[in-house]
This record gives structure tokens, C-alpha cells and sequence, in this order.
């Protein structure tokens, strides 16, 4: 089978969460791996019970990322209603830092930029929205992901949000990436 680079996401973009004027500022921004463990676990504890969401939170702090005061119980731990969105701005931190370093290496190359934006918001709007109403605020203020959490079962595995709560998401993170 042959490999055609330029078939690469030729399918138009349906939301565009990332946009290239939003990465002006971030030129001086260290750009810190992350080194902690979970990086691809959507789960709180590993079967140890060791948090994976602590490192996620210490890294994303190091970054100058503050996790939402709403988002964390009394105790400062990640209130369960709100993983998703600590998840999906882990996630949305990750595919920003990493397109800034692209940025960075293609220098004045904006038409490939182009390209590999349209390629990171096609990832987000594929892999982080909530796509089975999970999300949904139903008329008492709970979200339908609360009801199969009372049932005992699978809420939202993937930890997806909505398309609002993910434009808020990255919104957030730019802002804060800023900061000085």
C-alpha cells in the first residue's frame, strides 16, 4: 500500500477550536514534557490506587495551568463530576504545547502550519466531543453521565465534553499559557 502524505486529512474541518493567531504570545513559552504517569489513561488511580490525576495536575501547574477552583472538592481533590473537563484540558494542553513546537520548527512555513492546525482541530473535534450526549444538562442540572454513575456503570469513559465546554477548555488554557 503506498503512503500518500497528501490524502492526510483532506476531509474538511467541521469545528475549528484552534486558531493560528491564538499561538502568538506562546513563542517564549518553555515547552515541558510531561513525565508523569497516565498520560493515556482516562482513569483517576492506576490498580495500585495511585492518583494519575495528580500528576496531570502538578504538571499542568508547572505549565502556569491552574485547575478551576470549581473543579476540586473541599479536600483540593478533582471533584468526579469534573474529570472530564480535567481531562480534556490535560488533553487540549497537550495537542497546544505540541503545536507550538511545530510551529516553532517551521518557522515562517504558515501554510504547513495551516495544515497541521487543521489536522489538531480535526483531532480535537474527533476525539474530545462528547459524541453520545454524555454531556447533556438534563432539566434538573444533572448530566446524563451522573445517571450511569448512580447506575454503577460506564460514565463517559473517555472523558469527552461538550463543544461548548471544549471551545471554554481551550479558551482557558491559551489564557492561561499567557500569563506572566
Amino acid at each position: 500500500m503506498e503512503f500518500n502524505e497528501k490524502n492526510i486529512g483532506q476531509e474538511p474541518i467541521r469545528e475549528q477550536y484552534l486558531f493560528e493567531e491564538a499561538f502568538e504570545g506562546l513563542e517564549s513559552k518553555e515547552l515541558i514534557p510531561y513525565t508523569g504517569e497516565g498520560k493515556t489513561s482516562y482513569a483517576s488511580k492506576d490498580s495500585k490506587g495511585n492518583s494519575y490525576d495528580l500528576p496531570k495536575k502538578e504538571y499542568l501547574e508547572q505549565l502556569g495551568i491552574e485547575t478551576p477552583k470549581d473543579w476540586l472538592s473541599e479536600d483540593g481533590e478533582l471533584r468526579e463530576e469534573s474529570r472530564a473537563l480535567f481531562i480534556s484540558m490535560f488533553i487540549t494542553t497537550g495537542n497546544i504545547l505540541v503545536t507550538e513546537s511545530i510551529r516553532r520548527t517551521l518557522g515562517d512555513d504558515t501554510d504547513t502550519f495551516k495544515e497541521v492546525l487543521d489536522e489538531r482541530n480535526r483531532q480535537l473535534d474527533e476525539n474530545r466531543v462528547d459524541k453520545y450526549g454524555y454531556r447533556r444538562v438534563l432539566p434538573n442540572g444533572t448530566l446524563v453521565e451522573d445517571s450511569f454513575t448512580k447506575m454503577n456503570l460506564s460514565s463517559n469513559p473517555e472523558k469527552r465534553v461538550s463543544k461548548d465546554e471544549l471551545y471554554n477548555i481551550v479558551d482557558y488554557v491559551f489564557t492561561q499559557l499567557k500569563r506572566e
